[in-house]
């Protein structure tokens, strides 16, 4: 997996055993949002106009529109005409005929993060913050396999358990297609002191060739995590 930051664009696409993946500081965006708007749709532009939070609205523009820009790149057509399609869990996808490609989005204060690849692919982005229950958040929507393991780890390793946890569960679930009902179908594993992994399934919806789990840190403390089908493992390169 490639990592750059945005507008660096890698001159082909992915090749079969590649990720490319794109961070963006949404307060500096590489191109200005009324230009990234005109890259919309009609619909997607409706949608935008819709949000009444203008940093929530921005956010879509600025990822969206990026995203039309890289896709119409590597597909030779105008990011207006980028054929996105919607699965039933609302996530974007590329039409039949370029089912080849396959991307997700995600974004958060500050932060988004584009990925391309060939196989499918996830990714979460949360800023790192005090969390006071984080305990009763394990317990609600992580398995209960993950909230002991949660349990046993040492106070100092907790944090940075939990947004690993919520990280990668949430790659693993957009990268299926799925939604946050599934939360708790699946463990990935939580020490923050071993390489991620995803350790069970148990809901056939998430089920795939296997999934392979990435995750790093940002400099300004937004912790991220990338989820790719397949059975090997990922080599981050930035």
């Amino acid at each position: 997996m490639r990592v750059s930051t945005c507008p660096a664009a890698f001159a082909d696409a992915p090749q079969q055993d590649e990720v490319f993946a794109w961070v963006v500081d949404l307060s500096s965006p590489p191109i200005h949002p009324d230009e990234l708007f005109c890259r919309l749709t009609a619909e997607e532009k409706s949608r935008a106009t819709c949000y009444k939070i203008a940093k929530a609205r921005e956010q879509f523009v600025i990822g969206r529109g990026l995203l039309r820009g890289l896709l119409g790149n590597y597909l030779g057509v105008a990011p207006t005409a980028v054929p996105l399609a919607y699965l039933p869990s609302g996530k974007p996808v590329l039409d039949k005929r370029h089912s080849a490609l396959h991307f997700n989005v995600t974004h958060t204060d500050g932060i988004a993060v584009l990925v391309v690849g060939h196989t499918r692919v996830g990714v979460d982005v949360e800023r790192v913050r005090p969390m006071l229950d984080a305990e009763g958040l394990v317990g609600r929507f992580f398995s209960p396999r993950e909230g002991a393991e949660f349990r046993s780890l040492p106070e100092q390793h907790r944090p940075a358990a939990f947004f690993r946890g919520w990280t990668c569960k949430e790659a693993v679930i957009k990268a299926a297609g799925a939604t946050v009902g599934c939360l708790a179908d699946f463990d990935v594993a939580l020490n923050p002191e071993r390489p991620p992994c995803v350790n069970a399934i148990r809901d056939p919806l998430l089920v795939g060739t296997g999934w392979a789990l990435a995750e790093w840190r940002t400099p300004d403390n937004a912790a991220i995590a990338l989820a790719v089908e397949g059975p090997a493992q990922l080599l981050v390169e930035r």
